[in-house]
C-alpha cells in the first residue's frame, strides 16, 4: 500500500492536469501526510487523524482549522478510490472555512472626494497620470468591474459604436460583454486621445507614468493614499479598490428592492453582468448590507432558493 506522501503527490498530480491552481493544497497536505505518517504509519487517512492536525495549532483561527480539514476532505475523496477503509470527513465539520467580511460602501460624496483628489496627483513622471487614475476609478465605480478586470481592458475592447466592453475570463468568470453608459464611453475616448499622445505605442488602456501596465500593487498603493482619511464603514480598516464593486452592486440592488414589481430578473441580470457562474457569489452583495437591504434579502433568498432546486 503506497504511504500517504505518495498520495498525496499523486492527488496534487491528478487535480493540477485537471487544470486547477492548488497553492494552499500543494503546501499544506505535505505536511499532513508527514504528519500521519508519523502518528499512524500505514494506517488509512481517518476522520479523527485529520481533525488532530487541523487543530494542532491552538493559535490558529477557527475558519483556518476549517480550511486545514477542508483540504484534507479533498484528498480523503481521492484516497477513498483505492482504499476502501478511508474516512472522509463531513464537511463543516469545524464550521465555515471562509468568513467573508463586510466591505465599505462609498457615498456619492466619497466618490467625488477621490475624483477630486486624483487631479493633484504628480505630473513630474507623466501628464498622463493623474487622468489615468480618475478613469479607472471613474470605470470601477460605474461598472462594478473587478479592479484586475480593468488593469487588463485594452482599447480594442471597447466597441464604440454599440457602446459594450468586452471583458476578459477573470477568476471563475467567463467572457463577457456589458453595456456602458454614453457617458462612459466619451470618458474612456477622452482619457484614450491624451495616452496615445503621451505613449503612442500598445493597445493596453491603462498605463502608469511609464507608458507600462498598471500593476496590482501600485495602483492600491496610490489608491490608499487617495482614500486616506475616509472612514471605513465596514469590518476592515482600510479601503479598498474592489469596494467600488460591492458599492456599485448593493446600490442597484437597494435601489431595486424600493420597487413594487419583483426584482428576480434584476439580480439574474445583475449576477450575469458581474460574471458570477453562482448566486451565492450574487448573494454576497445582498447580505453585506443587511439593514438598507432587507427586503433585497428575502426576495432573492428566495430566488436562489428556487433556482438550486430547478
Amino acid at each position: 500500500m503506497p504511504s500517504l506522501r505518495t498520495r498525496v503527490r499523486q492527488y496534487l498530480a491528478h487535480r493540477q492536469q485537471l487544470g486547477y491552481v492548488l497553492k494552499d493544497a500543494a503546501q499544506r497536505l505535505p505536511d499532513f501526510a508527514r504528519y500521519a505518517d508519523r502518528r499512524a504509519p500505514g494506517q488509512p487517512l481517518t476522520t479523527a487523524l485529520a481533525l488532530q492536525w487541523a487543530t494542532a495549532r491552538p493559535t490558529a483561527s477557527r475558519s483556518t482549522q476549517a480550511k486545514l480539514l477542508g483540504l484534507v476532505r479533498g484528498l480523503a475523496r481521492f484516497c477513498a478510490v483505492f482504499d476502501p477503509r478511508t474516512e472522509v470527513p463531513a464537511p463543516r465539520l469545524l464550521g465555515c472555512a471562509y468568513q467573508r467580511v463586510r466591505p465599505h460602501l462609498f457615498t456619492p460624496a466619497q466618490l467625488a472626494l477621490i475624483l477630486r483628489r486624483t487631479r493633484t496627483l504628480s505630473t513630474s513622471c507623466s501628464p498622463l497620470h493623474p487622468g489615468t487614475y480618475e478613469t479607472f476609478i471613474g470605470l470601477l465605480a460605474c461598472t462594478g468591474l473587478r479592479p484586475g478586470e480593468a488593469r487588463a481592458l485594452h482599447w480594442s475592447d471597447l466597441e464604440r459604436t454599440t457602446g459594450r466592453l468586452r471583458i476578459a475570463p477573470c477568476k471563475s468568470s467567463p467572457e463577457r460583454m456589458i453595456p456602458l453608459h454614453p457617458t462612459t464611453v466619451a470618458a474612456l475616448q477622452r482619457y484614450w486621445r491624451v495616452r496615445r499622445r503621451c505613449f503612442p505605442a500598445g493597445d493596453q488602456l491603462f498605463v502608469g507614468a511609464t507608458g507600462q501596465p498598471l500593476r496590482a500593487g501600485k495602483t492600491e498603493m496610490i489608491f490608499a493614499r487617495l482614500a486616506q482619511g475616509i472612514p471605513s464603514n465596514g469590518q476592515r480598516p482600510s479601503l479598498r479598490l474592489v469596494d467600488f464593486r460591492h458599492t456599485f452592486a448593493s446600490d442597484w440592488i437597494a435601489q431595486w428592492s424600493r420597487q413594487a414589481q419583483p426584482v428576480s430578473h434584476h439580480l439574474l441580470l445583475l449576477a450575469r453582468y458581474l460574471g458570477h457562474r453562482h448566486f451565492s457569489s450574487t448573494w454576497w452583495y445582498v447580505s453585506s448590507d443587511p439593514q438598507t437591504l432587507q427586503a433585497a434579502a428575502r426576495t432573492f433568498l428566495h430566488f436562489h432558493r428556487q433556482a438550486r432546486h430547478r
